[in-house]
């Protein structure tokens, strides 16, 4: 899947107004550090953009991944630093989750290691959930 560069707005207005409503959508309950994570990947794919050549030869991105759902949660890959990557682990249903090791109840968990990418982080986060060390 890529992001595709819909430029043909009737304005600037309102293209700065639907950049407003996506992110506004993007941070949607969220708070505390999962809030500060999708700023920073908002902030990540904002410059990504501006530093992409214009025009039709312009190469598409892979998106970010974030919001993925399993099972009953939603994980959100996030970079730390480059090729440092983690995962936030939330309920689909907003309700809190137990932590196995040290037995603890949160609104999310991260995950403890480092992924090279995205999508390693995305795994290591699967692998939490699937080993009950996220309830």
């Amino acid at each position: 899947m890529s992001i595709q560069v819909d430029s043909d707005f009737a304005s600037d207005d309102r293209a700065r107004a639907q950049i407003g409503a996506a992110v506004s959508y993007l941070l949607r309950n969220t708070s505390g550090v999962g809030r500060e994570h999708a700023v920073e990947l908002i902030v990540e794919m904002v410059r990504d953009v501006a530093s992409r050549p214009a025009g039709p030869e312009a190469p598409s991105i892979q998106p970010l991944m974030s919001g993925v759902t399993y099972r009953d949660f939603v994980i959100d890959a996030y970079r730390r630093d480059v090729d440092r990557w983690r995962a936030t682990i939330r309920r689909s249903n907003g309700k809190k989750i137990r932590i196995a090791s040290p037995p603890s109840v949160r609104d999310e968990a991260t995950t403890t290691a480092d992924a090279i990418n995205a999508e390693k982080a995305i795994e290591f986060a699967r692998r939490a959930i699937d080993l009950g060390e996220v309830i």
